[in-house]
């Protein structure tokens, strides 16, 4: 893959995300402007944001986990003593 292909991949689903847009115009009548409000809807439904969403929690867990397994759970355990010398009588 590109080097910036992930660049790209997560601009496209944030603008996907964006809220709505709302436009202004003025449309002249004679002496009287009037203002028109027009609303842009999302590009992807909700239920595909909750998915995304889901997806990404599910994806950072598991990258969370794999770091947190080999830093602290895989290390063998080195003790910091040794036993002390047995003298026999």
């Amino acid at each position: 893959m590109g080097k910036y292909t992930f660049f790209i991949i997560g601009l496209i689903i944030i603008f996907a995300i964006l809220q709505e847009c709302e436009c202004r115009r003025k449309i002249l009548k004679g002496r009287n402007t009037i203002n028109r409000k027009y609303m842009r809807p999302m590009g992807i439904p909700a239920w595909v944001v909750v998915l995304l969403v889901g997806i990404g929690e599910l994806i950072v867990g598991g990258v969370i986990y794999l770091i947190m397994k080999k830093v602290i759970i895989d290390p063998p355990i080195t003790s910091s003593y040794s036993l002390a010398p047995q003298s026999d009588p």
